[in-house]
């Protein structure tokens, strides 16, 4: 695209992400090792559906953002992301249900990390 069109996507937002509403630097597109402040076009109708690349489909997300959104909807990620806000904030008060979701989180990526320890010809570790 060219900077005339980033510039006329970026303004829709006022240099926000259009999903998570953190404020994202024009100078920094794509992706980098450290992603404060990056962002990437979003396509509202992805090009796989039929979406067009023009500035009317697009709008900008942060990088993270984006990456998570992958095939998902706008609403989905929204959605996606308010309850992950609050089950971190759960897990933060050590509720009974932080405490269940961190549990659930350790489980998983002990699973995780087993899978890719098999993957590698190691012996997976036990889930107990």
């Amino acid at each position: 695209m060219r900077e005339t069109e980033l510039r006329e996507i970026f303004a829709k937002t006022n240099g926000h992400c259009h999903f998570c509403g953190d404020l994202v630097d024009f100078g920094k597109r794509g992706w980098d090792l450290d992603l404060s402040g990056r962002w990437e076009v979003d396509h509202v109708i992805q090009r796989g559906k039929g979406g067009l690349r023009s500035p009317a489909n697009c709008l900008p997300a942060c990088t993270r953002c984006n990456r998570l959104r992958w095939h998902r909807t706008g609403d989905a990620v929204r959605e996606l992301l308010f309850l992950g806000l609050i089950a971190r904030d759960e897990i933060k008060r050590g509720t009974i249900l932080g405490r269940g979701l961190a549990e659930l989180q350790n489980r998983r990526l002990n699973q995780n990390a087993n899978r890719r320890r098999g993957a590698r010809g190691y012996p997976a570790a036990r889930d107990d």
